[in-house]
């Protein structure tokens, strides 16, 4: 085995646990803090919220700052897995790439309208104009939705990829589809729904838990088994041109 396929191999085990990393980070994120308000919760109740659980969210938006930088790797490492066995042509791998830091930039908003309000709770007024507040919750549920629905996107691309045989296998290419449904779904309901529902928000918690959950399974089963010593039994959906 030649000392380039060892460095390679290397190389995509460390992309490869950055997925590992990106899921448990984003649990731990989910669950630092409590249950935030609904929707339709009053602005003085979301106040209160921030105010009384205000380290917990600032905790919680630390682990979540770490887990979008593990998810940014892991979809450059997805994109270099998928390219290799494309040979170049830039087709799933690039919508896996641009649809995974779409993704990633969308939950920004959450975190960046969470993030403010922990701060402004511990600032005189900050959190005294209701209008602001709401504004800003809502920006960040909002923010979910886009979040979800490139989620669903990058879940989509992945699924098409490994059900035909360019990466992994097919059985996490059909996880991928479920999550991927089940994304679509909550930023449907994200972009539509400004009531609590208790359905709709156990699809979205199911949605976040279930992309965790793959990112956590694709990264363990790429660190078992590196994409450079299966490249050979994978194909391109693309044919290249003649």
């Amino acid at each position: 085995m030649s000392q380039s396929t060892v460095s390679e191999r290397s190389w995509e085990r460390y992309g490869a646990a950055t997925g590992v990393a990106f899921g448990v980070l984003l649990l731990v994120a989910i669950f630092a803090a409590p249950q935030p308000p609904h929707i339709d919760a009053s602005a003085q109740k979301i106040a209160a919220y921030y105010a009384d659980h205000r380290h917990a969210v600032l905790t919680a938006g630390v682990f979540g700052a770490f887990a979008t930088v593990a998810a940014v790797l892991f979809i450059a490492h997805l994109r270099h897995v998928y390219d290799r066995v494309e040979n170049g042509i830039e087709g799933l791998s690039t919508v896996i790439y641009a649809s995974g830091i779409a993704a990633v930039g969308a939950s920004v908003f959450y975190a960046i309208t969470s993030t403010t309000l922990a701060f402004m709770a511990a600032q005189p007024g900050g959190l005294g104009d209701a209008g602001i507040v709401r504004a800003m919750y809502d920006v960040g549920y909002i923010g979910n939705g886009f979040t979800f629905l490139m989620s669903a996107v990058f879940l989509a691309a992945n699924a098409v990829g490994m059900v035909r045989g360019e990466v992994a296998n097919p059985a996490l290419g059909w996880f991928a589809a479920l999550v991927g449904a089940a994304s679509t779904v909550a930023a449907i309901g994200s972009f539509t729904v400004s009531s609590y529902s208790a359905a709709w928000s156990t699809i979205g918690l199911v949605s976040i838990l279930g992309l965790a959950a793959w990112d956590i399974t694709a990264g363990s089963l790429m660190l078992r088994h590196p994409e450079a010593e299966a490249v050979a039994t994978h194909r391109s959906l693309i044919v290249p041109a003649h």
